[in-house]
């Protein structure tokens, strides 16, 4: 008898060990911890998903990067080899002006021998320039006399420019000293070159058809007196465009 109480004791100990309020209270607990685990799951692979984004982007970036460098290398190559090309061509036409400048040098001495007439007791016109400015009827002159011989005089005189053209229908000739040349500027003394250069402007209406440049040596002591001149047309002298704004303007 003793021992069947002795088995309801603990049975009825049993049951109250595990009443459904204690069951409900595991079960929660247990379920706490599958949410908590799963939470964790789900965090851990969000965050392998994104170093896995990272790690696709930084290939990405390492991918462009070489292609940028490959790029900025090929244009570097092509800058070093224009440059390389300007330089070369440079070269090549500084050898081409001297080859140019020897053969006016040349032709001008076979000129002077050929046509003395168009020297004045040596001194000769090498050059002369007709440069365009920001206003359609002003303009600067550059002429350049030389001696056909080094000599030790200097060759003195004065020159003479003149505008042969049209005004109003009519022909005109008018002397660059009327249009702003000073005189002192047009008289020259050097011995072996000088360049004389001044500005002017053209009168309005006047349409300029040639221009004459005379070269007057005075006589002194071991140099006679004589002249020479060489017309140009102004149509050579200046661009179509400005000549077109020229005409335009009459």
């Amino acid at each position: 008898m003793q021992k069947w109480k002795h088995r309801w004791h603990a049975l009825s100990h049993f049951e109250q060990r595990f009443k459904p309020r204690g069951l409900v209270l595991l079960l929660a607990a247990l379920g706490f911890i599958l949410v908590g685990y799963g939470i964790g799951y789900l965090e851990q692979w969000a965050l392998h998903q994104q170093v896995d984004l990272y790690q696709d982007q930084k290939k990405a970036w390492a991918k462009q990067r070489l292609t940028l460098e490959k790029e900025l290398a090929t244009r570097a190559l092509e800058i070093r080899m224009e440059h390389q090309s300007q330089l070369e061509t440079r070269d090549m036409m500084a050898r081409q002006r001297e080859q140019m400048q020897a053969l006016e040098t040349e032709l001008a001495f076979y000129r002077n021998i050929m046509a003395p007439e168009k020297s004045a007791d040596g001194v000769q016109i090498h050059d002369f320039v007709l440069d365009e400015t920001a206003d359609a009827d002003r303009f600067r002159f550059r002429l350049v006399l030389t001696q056909q011989k080094i000599r030790k005089r200097f060759a003195k005189g004065n020159v003479t420019l003149t505008l042969h053209g049209s005004e109003r229908g009519q022909p005109v000739s008018r002397n660059l000293t009327a249009m702003g040349v000073e005189n002192d500027a047009l008289r020259f003394s050097f011995r072996y070159f000088q360049q004389i250069e001044s500005d002017f402007s053209l009168p309005a209406d006047f349409m300029p058809e040639r221009l004459v440049v005379q070269v007057r040596v005075s006589a002194s002591s071991g140099q006679r007196a004589a002249s020479t001149e060489t017309s140009y047309p102004f149509s050579d002298l200046v661009s179509q465009p400005t000549l077109a704004q020229l005409t335009d303007g009459q």
